[in-house]
């Protein structure tokens, strides 16, 4: 290697550029006066170089546009730096929040995010995995509703490595990045109870034991049920986490002679689709119909009424999920990642049930307030 004292040449106008070529590592070289090997340390941080010619072959790299190869890098490390993430519905704001907390996680980190979106079809999910193996991505991060387990593992066998994400109540799968959803549930069913509901409604949506809306069930049923107030089946309708079926859900309910006074939606789009619900049916919210969500994504505090919603931290959960990701693909160790907990935040779509005792102690404070 050529020592620290050499002069470095003005070829800034190289070659490369001259005839219109991406400049390459003996471009870099020849500009900053230095052998390869050189630039090489230099531009990945090791070597025994001074701080000063280290600076000038990065300030040389820069003015001559050097970008590294990384295809031939890949080649010498078998590593892509690339990490794959495939998603039911990006037309859902909650997927637009995964996708986001995973591309700035994983950049963070010097990798890459391919971001496929399944349309909630088992089909075209299977085939875009498929794809992601194909292009020797390092690793997966598998997310329910856009895939089923068992061809995430048919697929990724001796394969890239995989982080299982959010798959709650569903097979033993490791390592996993999970949240409380039996919690969440317990939580919607302890504040609708506390305004005096007693008949409530349930609208899920994914695969069954493929998502966390079991636990979101079960933490809600159970509660009631102990309650003395157990969840009818024929209250407990399947959505696909859209508008529409939201709003097909909630109309049925509110078409039967005794419809619910509380709907609890497992998704927030779902939840804003039983507002629309409720203004067709002429149902006042939160007077006649409490309406709760799961995500709160966005739009939610905008909704009118701003929507009650359950809120995953999502940034952080899908930061850990890319952090345990790269760890694996790196082979280094990682601590087992906390059960996220769930928080309830009330707005103006949940209150206090028709002929609730808390409703007509209002109604009483109400008219002795009246001039």
């Amino acid at each position: 290697m050529e020592s620290d004292d050499v002069v470095s040449p003005t070829g800034r106008d190289s070659a490369a550029t001259r005839v219109g070529r991406m400049p390459t590592l003996q471009d870099v070289a020849r500009a900053a006066g230095v052998d390869r090997s050189a630039v090489s340390y230099a531009l990945s941080g090791k070597g025994n170089l001074s701080a000063q010619t280290r600076a000038r072959i990065i300030t040389r790299a820069q003015e001559l546009g050097y970008r590294p190869n990384l295809l031939a890098r890949s080649l010498i490390k078998q590593r892509t730096h690339t990490i794959g993430l495939v998603v039911a519905d990006m037309t859902n704001p909650y997927y637009g929040m995964v996708a986001q907390a995973v591309q700035r996680a994983a950049y963070r980190v010097g990798y890459h995010a391919i971001i496929v979106n399944t349309d909630r079809d088992a089909r075209l999910g299977h085939e875009l995995l498929s794809a992601l193996v194909a292009r020797q991505v390092d690793g997966l991060i598998a997310m329910p509703d856009a895939l089923h387990a068992d061809a995430v593992r048919s697929i990724t066998t001796a394969g890239p490595a995989v982080v299982w994400c959010l798959w709650g109540e569903g097979p033993d799968l490791a390592p996993a990045v999970d949240f409380d959803f039996v919690q969440a549930g317990r939580l919607v069913a302890e504040h609708l109870l506390h305004l005096g509901h007693r008949r409530f409604a349930f609208v899920r949506h994914g695969v069954p034991l493929a998502s966390g809306w079991g636990g979101r069930y079960r933490g809600f049923a159970e509660t009631l049920a102990r309650a003395g107030y157990p969840l009818s089946p024929d209250l407990c309708r399947y959505d696909d986490a859209t508008l529409d079926g939201g709003q097909a859900a909630a109309l049925s309910f509110l078409a039967r002679p005794d419809p619910p006074t509380a709907i609890f939606a497992t998704s927030d789009l779902t939840a804003m689709g039983v507002l629309a619900a409720a203004r067709a049916r002429a149902a006042r919210v939160p007077d006649d119909l409490s309406v709760v969500g799961f995500d709160d994504i966005l739009p939610a505090a905008h909704t009118a009424p701003p929507l009650t919603t359950v809120r995953m931290d999502t940034a952080a959960i899908m930061t850990v999920a890319t952090e345990v990701l790269v760890a694996t693909i790196e082979g280094r160790a990682s601590d087992a990642p906390p059960l996220f907990a769930p928080t309830l935040v009330v707005r103006d779509s949940t209150g206090p049930a028709p002929h609730a005792p808390s409703r007509r102690i209002e109604q009483r404070e109400s008219m002795r307030n009246r001039p």
